[in-house]
C-alpha cells in the first residue's frame, strides 16, 4: 500500500513540477503570470488523445508532438498578444492572458465537444512485480517520462548558452540586456518552453484522468501553490515545491480524505507568513 501511494504521489508531484517549471520560467523572465497555462495543459492532453488513440502515432512521439505544437502556440501568443504591452502596465498583459484562457477553453468546447474523453497508453493493464507488490506499468512510465523531461529542462537551463542567458535575465534583466541578450528573443523562447512543459504535463497525465475542455483550472491552481511554496522564478523551487505538494496530496487523500485539499493552501499561508518570497525565491519589487 505504501509503495502504491508513493507511486501515485510521484505521478502527481512530477505533473505539478512540469506545470510549475513552465509557469515560473515565464515569471522569471517576463515578471507576469500566464493565466492561460492550464489551457496549454488541456490542449496537450487532447493532442495526445487524437495523435495516439485516433491516428495511432507512437505514444512517445505523441507526447513530443503535443509539446512542440503547444510550444509554438506559446511563441505566437507572446509575439502577438503580449509583446505589444510588455513595456507598459501589467494589467493589459494579464487581461490578454485571461482572454486567451477563455478563448482557448471556448474553442476546445466547439472543436472537441464538452463530453469527457479517455486517453489510452500502450501499457494499460500491464503490471510490474516488485516482490509481493504489483505496480501499474502505465504509472511507472509516466514517472520515467516526467523525469526525462525535467532532466532535459535542467540540462538546457544549466548547461547551454541559451539557458545561461535565461538565468542571467532572471537575476538582473538590465545587466543581461547590456551584455547583448535580446529581451524579445528570450521572452519568446521562455514562453514557448513554458507552454511546451504544460502540454507535456497534460499529455503524460492524460491516460490517468478524463480529458475535457475544463481540466486546466485545477493544474493551474496547483502550479500557483507550488511556485508560491518554492519561490516565484525559482526552478529549484518548482522542483521541490511540486514534489512536496504531490506527496502531501498522495498520502493525504489516501489517509485523510478530502480534508487534504485544505493542507496545500494552509501550507502556502504559513510559508508566506514566515518567508514571503518562498523557500528558494528572492523578493521582487512590483512596479
Amino acid at each position: 500500500m505504501i509503495l502504491q501511494v508513493v507511486l501515485n504521489s510521484l505521478v502527481l508531484g512530477l505533473t505539478y513540477v512540469l506545470m510549475a517549471s513552465g509557469l515560473t520560467l515565464v515569471f522569471g523572465i517576463m515578471r507576469i503570470v500566464n493565466f492561460a497555462h492550464g489551457q496549454m495543459y488541456m490542449l496537450g492532453a487532447y493532442i495526445l488523445f487524437y495523435a495516439f488513440d485516433l491516428f495511432h502515432l507512437n505514444y512517445f512521439l505523441s507526447i513530443l508532438l503535443a509539446a512542440a505544437l503547444i510550444g509554438f502556440l506559446g511563441v505566437v501568443i507572446e509575439k502577438v498578444l503580449i509583446r505589444p504591452f510588455i513595456k507598459g502596465p501589467v494589467l493589459p498583459i494579464l487581461s490578454m492572458f485571461l482572454g486567451a484562457m477563455i478563448l482557448l477553453e471556448g474553442a476546445a468546447c466547439l472543436i472537441f465537444g464538452e463530453q469527457e474523453k479517455a486517453a489510452n497508453t500502450p501499457f494499460g493493464g500491464s503490471l510490474i512485480h516488485v516482490g509481493p507488490v504489483s505496480l501499474p506499468l502505465e504509472r511507472v512510465v509516466i514517472i520515467i517520462a516526467g523525469m526525462l523531461i525535467m532532466l532535459g529542462l535542467y540540462y538546457f537551463i544549466f548547461r547551454t548558452k541559451q539557458g545561461k542567458a535565461i538565468r542571467a535575465m532572471a537575476q538582473d534583466r538590465h545587466a543581461a540586456t547590456l551584455q547583448g541578450i535580446s529581451v524579445n528573443r528570450m521572452s519568446s523562447l521562455v514562453m514557448g518552453i513554458g507552454c511546451a512543459l504544460a502540454a507535456a504535463a497534460g499529455s503524460i497525465i492524460a491516460p490517468v484522468f478524463a480529458i475535457s475542455p475544463f481540466i486546466g483550472h485545477t493544474p493551474l491552481f496547483k502550479a500557483l501553490i507550488v511556485i508560491t511554496l518554492g519561490g516565484m522564478g525559482s526552478i529549484w523551487g518548482a522542483l521541490f515545491g511540486g514534489l512536496i505538494l504531490g506527496f502531501i496530496e498522495g498520502f493525504g487523500y489516501t489517509y485523510l480524505g478530502v480534508v487534504t485539499e485544505m493542507i496545500g493552501w494552509f501550507l502556502v499561508m504559513v510559508i508566506l507568513l514566515i518567508r514571503p518570497q518562498g523557500l528558494f525565491g528572492v523578493a521582487y519589487e512590483i512596479r
